[in-house]
């Protein structure tokens, strides 16, 4: 196997907590504590570079806008994706923090219970709704026509543009928190939410309890790739599981004392996982990994790429590798 950089940024701190945004054919990347850039997808180009407030809660791309909610200065801005311009940029409360964006709408607020939920306009930022009091959401996802959060253990849907209650379930047990995803798409009219440390439930959008919950050991995160959900466990590796039913897949197995980071990418006929040593490992369908090789960089987070490629958040840097069949000796 054999692993050839594409590009490479150096951040100017650590890779694990900047914030970052993948579009189609751009990266928007925090890097050096208070800048936002924009490179290109492909070669890694910067296509602009501005000054964005410090360690942003989140980036969202949303067409040809991408919207920065930084812990300092307490503002949500919107700037155009092709030059970095300033369309709009309003005032928030302290400590706002939950970002997303569908249609129309920009839904902000519910971070640990410090602020209200708002709806504002994605055109120019005024303010459509809030809902009073505050209340401890979690992070939210853009599913089902609308915005999914919860609190405790009901998963809400709301209306982002007037605010309204849409839909809403029951869960077995509370909802995971306060920081992190806690719900994913399960690609299409379904969804797996993180209950506590170590549980799943999921549920679609036409019922009002969950269709299965399981508990599993401890994990850290989780996801959705080729058909599964995988939660990361950093040192006993990702585990795959069925999201029909929540039942065991496998679990990744890469040898003894890795210390596997999160992000499964698919990969040919198998995947690819990273272990923060900087090794990469490619995996057979059955989960055992049959190659590796080394990045030399002490890794964080992989990211699907498509084409068979991945971007590599590393310890200090963010950049674009392919990896693929060559020399390279077997994993163990």
């Amino acid at each position: 196997m054999i692993a050839t950089m594409r590009w490479e940024r150096e951040l100017h701190q650590r890779g694990a907590r900047s914030a970052y945004a993948v579009g189609e054919d751009c990266v928007v990347l925090h890097e050096r504590l208070t800048r936002l850039v924009c490179v290109e997808r492909a070669d890694g180009a910067v296509r602009w570079d501005i000054p964005a407030g410090t360690w942003p809660r989140a980036i969202v791309l949303a067409g040809d806008r991408v919207l920065v909610l930084p812990q300092q200065p307490d503002r949500l801005s919107c700037l155009d994706l092709g030059t970095g311009a300033v369309l709009w940029s309003v005032p928030t409360p302290r400590f706002t923090g939950h970002l997303a964006v569908t249609g129309d709408s920009v839904v902000i607020g519910g971070w640990r219970g410090y602020t209200p939920m708002a709806g504002l306009d994605l055109a120019d930022g005024r303010v459509r709704w809030t809902k009073e009091p505050a209340v401890h959401w979690v992070t939210p996802l853009v599913w089902g026509g609308g915005v999914l959060t919860g609190a405790g253990s009901d998963a809400v849907l709301f209306d982002a543009r007037g605010g309204g209650e849409s839909a809403r379930w029951r869960l077995p047990e509370p909802l995971s928190g306060p920081d992190g995803d806690v719900f994913i798409s399960l690609g299409g009219e379904r969804v797996a939410a993180r209950c506590g440390p170590s549980a799943l439930a999921a549920f679609g959008c036409d019922s009002g309890v969950a269709d299965w919950h399981r508990a599993y050991e401890p994990f850290a995160g989780f996801g959705y790739a080729a058909g599964s959900v995988w939660m990361h466990r950093p040192r006993s590796g990702h585990l795959a599981v069925d999201p029909a039913d929540g039942t065991r897949r496998w679990p990744t197995d890469t040898g003894a004392g890795q210390g596997l980071v999160p992000g499964v990418v698919p990969s040919a006929d198998g995947f690819l996982v990273g272990a923060d040593n900087g090794l990469f490992f490619r995996l057979g369908p059955d989960g055992r990994a049959v190659s590796r090789c080394s990045s030399g960089r002490r890794l964080d987070r992989l990211v699907d790429a498509g084409n068979g490629e991945v971007f590599v958040v590393a310890k200090g840097t963010f950049g674009r590798w392919a990896v693929s069949a060559g020399c390279g000796g077997p994993a163990g």
